[in-house]
């Protein structure tokens, strides 16, 4: 009996001393997977995970090759190629997801033109800017209802074509919570809010003049820019990092920097405006405004 207590003493005591070397184990491995950032997971891989969100011209997917472009896609092989690091593109995602794909750890980077609001900036970090959108209201060819006077969207008659979790959804509900939403499922490309508007199912809608002028090239004389108001919104586009990755961030930031201060980015941008200044540059060191 004695040497039976004996036994399972010892074997307790063995067991409980495998257990705090394996707990210190884990404790001093910096790359344990609950400890490892994503930041020491590109620099171990030398590889950035990414999700993108088919939005033209800031990220483009071909449908029927499946290649990349787009501003978003050049400005970030140009930034990996300067860090010495590869890009997989591993998962496509949409306006309501996308938070959950840099949470999750499924993916390092969100890249497409993202425009950063004060809800998401709760659960999620953004590079700094690539370039700048306006937003700007538009309607069906011949509605002069709302020119001169934006007041006029927010009232109960009015339907406003919005995209689930997209920014077009934030600003009807922020500007003009009296209005009804036309809403569309998050995965809707952002032209179809045109459409809805260009058909009669919505009345209005808020969109950049690039979306804008792509859909009326190759839809004349549907859609028109409500007259003699401001842009409701001026966005950075960013892209989206998980919240706390700070080196992961700096590190992107700073390959940003240098393609911006030697006019790269710039290039970029100007490859795929369909016009002069649909854009808004960021600045340049020592560029005054009148250089942009």
């Amino acid at each position: 009996m004695r040497s039976t207590t004996f036994a399972q003493s010892v074997f307790t005591a063995v067991m409980l001393a495998l257990l705090l070397v394996s707990c210190n184990d884990k404790s001093q491995n910096p790359l344990s997977s609950k400890s490892q950032t994503a930041y020491d997971r590109v620099l171990q891989t030398k590889t950035i995970r990414v999700a993108y969100i088919s939005y033209p011209p800031s990220f483009i997917k071909d449908a029927k090759t499946g290649a990349n472009s787009g501003i978003f896609h050049e400005v970030l092989k140009e930034m990996a190629d300067r860090m010495e690091l590869k890009v997989e593109y591993v998962e496509e995602t949409a306006w309501g997801t996308m938070i959950e794909s840099v949470r999750s750890g499924r993916v390092d980077l969100v890249c497409t033109g993202i425009w950063p609001n004060a809800t998401r900036g709760k659960l999620v970090d953004f590079t700094d800017p690539v370039y700048f959108s306006p937003i700007k209201a538009y309607v069906r060819a011949g509605d002069a209802r709302f020119d001169g006077n934006p007041a006029s969207i927010n009232t109960p008659k009015v339907r406003i074509a919005t995209i689930d979790g997209e920014m077009s959804s934030i600003i009807a509900k922020t500007d003009f919570a009296t209005a009804q939403t036309h809403a569309l499922p998050q995965t809707t490309e952002i032209a179809q809010l045109l459409l809805e508007v260009s058909t009669g199912k919505a009345d209005v809608t808020f969109v950049e003049p690039a979306v804008a002028e792509a859909f009326a090239a190759s839809n004349p004389n549907m859609i028109q820019q409500v007259k003699n108001i401001d842009a409701v919104r001026v966005f950075p586009n960013v892209m989206m990092v998980a919240k706390g990755e700070t080196n992961l961030l700096s590190m992107l930031n700073i390959a940003m920097s240098e393609l911006a201060n030697t006019g790269v980015v710039d290039k970029i941008v100007t490859k795929y405006e369909i016009r002069p200044g649909v854009f808004l540059r960021r600045q340049r060191p020592y560029q005054t405004s009148a250089a942009q």
